[in-house]
């Protein structure tokens, strides 16, 4: 205990002041009003203990057994008392030490004094050790991401339940008000999982709200009532004090709905980019709250919570005028535009940043690669997707669109939209997948374009060759495997698929996996309402150029990092070429296989390489190698991979667009959006289906391991008698001479 003069910090708890001093806690004798209550959690206030030794001395000494809370022991403990219990608590301690050191710590005296055996008195002290809430539950929060307002107050002692402590949180008080009911009812069901109790509901209506503790005889219970002409509720009536038993358990927590949780786990829905499955909800809710929730509640729960943060569809498609009209405010040269039906509904809208739209004409080669990807959530729509490549083949988004469906409509309407923004330069090339209805818009708005078909969903090798001679030994051998897939492939046209015969540069951009990328980085995206979508694309399109931008500040080399590892690529293979004259400028090079021609003046090669993908061949650098050159930059026939051209297209930014609290509204008044007649979500969990194949895309077929041929396996392969099925001694049915050009095949 500090002498006269120290300063001890006051606090009052259930009626008595509790006092820090630099010996411990002291009690002092609280005077507390008739008619008012006690105040828990007081900010602390500082006495001086000098001036209360004269009242201390005259105030009888009561113990309190260690809870220091009733009111029945308000009186404050004199300072010799205080010391000579401490004295005694010393000696006390140096006896236990005695015991310990002479082996008999288990004695009768000390199963006397305690009650308990020292592993008993060691797991008691564990389990107090282990249930801190205060602790426990900040950390969780922390890890959750949420910040409650709950304090927990002192251990309270009911009036008919004295020997039973609980916790009570501070989140209810009478008079308070909340802006509506069902924040209000949030903060109940917060308060009774911190408390560990359930409540039932008396009445609820507009107006008025009862409830009470389910636990029969406990006297807890709350009335609120509507405050004026709004949404507000004030807590009327409130007896924040439980009677009931404490050996009850609430296994299933009744309060526990998907309006409570999505308020709990919302905050962990702000990124969109963070998988939390229902599973993970209830484990880290087990964790938080030490209770089980089931699965179905779990995922309504999961949907209310975007619903809290992102908004409802309907909501949604409602302030999609307005979002639009700040995007263009705040991104000068966006684009948009939105499409409704007869009767207001919405039917398609288009988004195309102006820097994205500068950076496609000013600096990126002119292939675009479209795609399209279903939408999943309550709206079940399509959405649209054009990106181009970079110089250091990096994707680049440029245009957004969702619409109903993905049908010739949808895409001429879409494509329709993109063209005032791009125009259509000369060597325009589109590249997708085999579907009608896309060749029949860009056929329609770009006719002066030509339209690539993807490699990917042709499955096949020929498409890659350069020359026509490799491809047609490619094709023969595809003749030989799949005659079928081999004639569909000419049927479509060897002019779209080819880049041997393709009549445009397409830069070496074969496949549109780029667009295929972007799908399935917005896979979890997609099921956001439109506007959560929108602002997902323009989220991550500020974040990838904000680290180009960062990247292209770092290249301290002409070309870009990818040309750099391409040109590497074909320096090593090119190691042990020869090249020998044949004219000015016209050489020779010898690679052991396939000798070309190399014609440096006008930058051309037999190979096709060079004037296909703009880099130079390994001809090409065979012959810069024998003439003493010590680096091929300069060989490069377009400007695409230079990383100044990579710099500029990454100059740009994309500015936020804020919250809705911030949108500022346009003078020109904005159209009304209904929401599309199929926004009802179908009953029952949605189905999370693989990516459809696209239109002339092959799947993997079975291949036989005896005859090399696909459709079958080797216990069905025809050319095995049955009885030798499943030897591996057989013999060759077909002889191909690979140097014969395919003339001669012959079958055994």
């Amino acid at each position: 205990m500090s002498s006269g003069g120290d300063k001890a910090r006051l606090y009052l708890c259930s009626g008595g002041k509790r006092v820090e001093g630099a010996g411990g806690w002291d009690y002092a004798e609280a005077t507390v009003k008739k008619g008012t209550s006690n105040t828990i959690n007081e900010e602390p206030m500082y006495v001086d203990t000098q001036s209360q030794n004269q009242h201390e001395s005259e105030t009888s000494y009561r113990p309190d057994f260690g809870y220091g809370l009733s009111d029945r022991y308000p009186d404050v403990v004199p300072e010799t008392q205080q010391e000579e219990v401490q004295e005694e608590e010393e000696e006390d301690e140096d006896e236990d030490e005695r015991r310990k050191f002479a082996g008999c710590a288990d004695d009768e005296a000390h199963v006397l004094n305690t009650g308990l055996t020292d592993e008993e008195d060691e797991e008691d002290e564990e389990d107090e050790e282990g249930v801190q809430p205060s602790i426990l539950r900040s950390g969780l929060d922390d890890y959750f991401g949420i910040h409650h307002n709950f304090q927990a107050t002192p251990d309270i002692l009911s009036t008919h339940n004295e020997g039973v402590l609980y916790r009570r949180s501070q989140r209810l008080s009478d008079g308070k008000v909340f802006d509506s009911k069902e924040k209000m009812i949030v903060e109940v069901g917060l308060k009774f999982l911190e408390e560990q109790f359930e409540y039932k509901t008396l009445r609820s209506c507009t107006k008025r709200y009862h409830i009470q503790c389910s636990r029969e005889h406990c006297k807890w219970m709350m009335k609120a009532k509507s405050v004026g002409d709004g949404a507000a509720f004030m807590v009327s009536e409130l007896v924040d004090v439980h009677t009931c038993s404490r050996t009850q358990l609430n296994p299933n927590q009744r309060q526990t709905n998907k309006r409570l949780l999505g308020n709990i786990f919302k905050n962990k829905f702000i990124n969109h980019r963070r998988v939390l499955t229902p599973k993970d909800m209830i484990e880290d809710f087990r964790g938080q709250y030490r209770v089980t929730i089931p699965y179905p509640t779990t995922w309504r729960a999961r949907w209310r919570a975007i619903t809290l943060i992102r908004g409802s569809h309907a909501e949604s498609f409602t302030r999609l005028p307005m979002y639009l009209s700040n995007l263009k405010r705040v991104n000068p040269g966006t684009r948009t535009a939105i499409s409704t039906d007869s009767s207001g509904h919405f039917a398609e809208c288009f988004v195309a940043l102006g820097v994205s739209i500068q950076t496609f004409l000013q600096n990126l080669r002119p292939v675009l690669i479209i795609d399209a990807a279903h939408l999943k959530g309550e709206y079940l729509g399509t959405m649209f997707l054009v990106v181009a490549m970079d110089g250091n083949n990096n994707i680049v988004p440029i245009a957004l669109g969702v619409g109903r469906s993905e049908t010739a409509d949808e895409w001429t309407w879409f494509l329709n939209t993109l063209k005032p923004c791009i125009g259509e330069p000369s060597g325009l090339v589109f590249m997708s997948d085999r579907a009608s209805s896309i060749n029949a818009a860009i056929t329609s708005i770009f006719p002066n374009a030509y339209h690539a078909l993807c490699c990917r969903h042709l499955l096949m090798n020929a498409c890659k060759a350069y020359t026509p001679e490799v491809f047609e030994r490619m094709m023969t051998i595809l003749q030989l495997a799949i005659p079928e897939g081999a004639q569909l492939m000419r049927d479509v046209g060897v002019e779209r698929w080819s880049r041997a015969y393709f009549p445009a540069q397409r830069f070496n951009i074969m496949t549109s996996n780029s667009a295929e990328s972007i799908n399935a980085l917005s896979r979890n995206a997609r099921k956001l309402p439109i506007v959560g979508l929108m602002e997902y694309f323009r989220e991550f399109q500020q974040e990838w150029y904000f680290l180009r931008r960062q990247k292209g500040d770092e290249l301290n080399h002409e070309l870009t990092e990818w040309v750099q590892r391409k040109i590497l690529k074909r320096i090593e293979k090119s190691y042990r070429w020869t090249a020998h004259g044949i004219g000015y400028d016209r050489w020779e090079v010898r690679d052991y296989g396939k000798n070309a021609e190399v014609d440096m003046l006008h930058r051309s090669c037999t190979c096709l390489k060079w004037q296909v993908s703009g880099l130079p061949c390994g001809h090409a650098i065979a012959v810069a190698k024998h003439l003493g050159e010590r680096d091929v930059s300069h060989l490069i026939t377009v400007n695409y991979y230079m990383s100044q051209l990579y710099k500029a297209t990454y100059s740009g930014v994309i500015n936020p667009v804020g919250p809705p609290e911030t949108w500022q509204y346009p003078q020109d008044p904005l159209p009304t959006v209904l929401p599309p007649l199929i926004i009802k979500r179908p009953v029952g969990r949605p189905k999370k289906v693989k990516r459809r194949a696209s239109r002339g895309e092959s799947r993997s077929q079975q291949k036989c391991p005896r005859c090399d041929e696909y459709g079958h396996l080797s216990t069905q392969c025809p050319w095995i008698p049955s009885s030798t099925r499943g030897s591996s001694q057989l013999e060759p049915f077909a002889t191909v001479d690979l140097n014969s050009g395919y003339e001669n095949v012959r079958f055994h």
